[in-house]
């Protein structure tokens, strides 16, 4: 699974079913109340067309001047991870890549995170007994790679920001340890490399914003999550007819009835109920619940034609509780403080990266 720029949750505008198979009625739910938008800092904007004809995706951003990138290379059996600097306006400067891989067979970078001036990156490429291999990177600002380890398990990939976790001097990634009976793996490296150490966990457990793991249930269940450090324990049951999905701050709910989804968020200790945020016929964009325990991400689709899928963008911010117009964008991707959508197709493709840290 790819975690590159353009991963994302459709939250499904179905009607959710109860056990008994029939359709939960729900009430209607108010349409949020708009109030004036304020104004959206600038944003860096960036062709998606390099020099040499190959395209880009964003996948995280070291600063304004080190945006890591995927390239669909020229040689379509391969991709590269890159750095590129979008404030270079004559469009001339060549990325700085990172590393190349085959993508027959399966090849693809899984996991990318920016942190303290360094990049660090999981990717993964065929074996010869018919599986694959995955191996964790770093590299700083002037491009310099290096390979962390390669004893990785089997990582669980969720798409979200949180695969890899910086935190306490260490790379943290979860794996899945058990088949039969769900159990998982946190593992960690040193930050320069060193013997990866192991800790097993009851339950499939993915990592949110550190040092909390969540284990979102299946079939009913209720989500848990566990602190890694103090080892505190949280429960969150997920009523029926709903879908609960929860970070280290916000809990996201979402209800389905035959019109549209009812997206509503409160906090981890019930505090903060936002009431609806979405509108019909908008879906939440990421699995990640909000950016900087600030800000959600909305989509409302325009167009699902192939050739040219568009969506219109909102940010909902919790703190003001606010909806701001984004944009009508073709793909977006979330990373840190930064929030980057795609306008256009083929050769007029854009990038425009947003620092979320710089709103007000």
């Amino acid at each position: 699974m790819s975690a590159m720029s353009t991963r994302r949750l459709r939250v499904a505008a179905a009607a959710a079913v109860l056990a008994s198979g029939t359709l939960l009625m729900l009430p209607a739910a108010p349409q949020p109340q708009l109030e004036p938008a304020p104004p959206v800092p600038p944003t860096l904007d960036v062709s998606a067309t390099l020099p040499d004809g190959t395209t880009f995706s964003p996948a995280a951003v070291l600063d304004p001047h080190h945006v890591v990138v995927q390239i669909a290379d020229a040689d379509p059996d391969t991709a590269s991870l890159a750095l590129l600097d979008p404030s270079d306006r004559s469009g001339s400067a060549a990325p700085l890549r990172l590393e190349r891989i085959p993508i027959a067979g399966g090849g693809s970078f899984d996991a990318v995170r920016a942190a303290d001036g360094h990049v660090y990156w999981m990717s993964s490429v065929a074996d010869d007994q018919g599986g694959s291999r995955t191996t964790l990177h770093r590299a700083d600002a002037s491009g310099a790679a290096e390979v962390l380890t390669t004893d990785t398990g089997r990582p669980l990939f969720t798409g979200g920001m949180h695969d890899l976790e910086i935190a306490e001097g260490r790379v943290w990634w979860t794996a899945t340890r058990g088949l039969t009976v769900p159990t998982t793996d946190l593992r960690s490296v040193p930050l320069d490399g060193g013997d990866v150490t192991v800790r097993p966990l009851d339950g499939t457990y993915h990592l949110t914003a550190w040092p909390w793991a969540t284990d979102d249930g299946i079939g009913g269940q209720p989500v848990l999550q566990l602190n890694l450090v103090t080892g505190e324990r949280r429960t969150f049951d997920e009523p029926p007819g709903r879908d609960v999905y929860c970070g280290a701050v916000w809990c996201r709910t979402v209800a389905s009835t035959r019109q549209s989804s009812v997206v509503t968020l409160h906090r981890t200790d019930g505090s903060g109920e936002t009431g609806r945020v979405n509108v019909d016929g908008e879906v939440t964009l990421f699995l990640d619940i909000a950016a900087l325990d600030r800000f959600e991400f909305l989509a409302a689709p325009i167009s699902t034609q192939a050739s040219t899928s568009s969506e219109r963008l909102t940010m909902f911010d919790l703190r003001t509780r606010r909806r701001t117009p984004l944009a009508v964008s073709t793909a977006e991707g979330l990373s840190g403080s930064w929030l980057w959508w795609a306008t256009g197709d083929n050769e007029t493709m854009t990038w425009h990266l947003l620092d979320l840290a710089a709103i007000p």
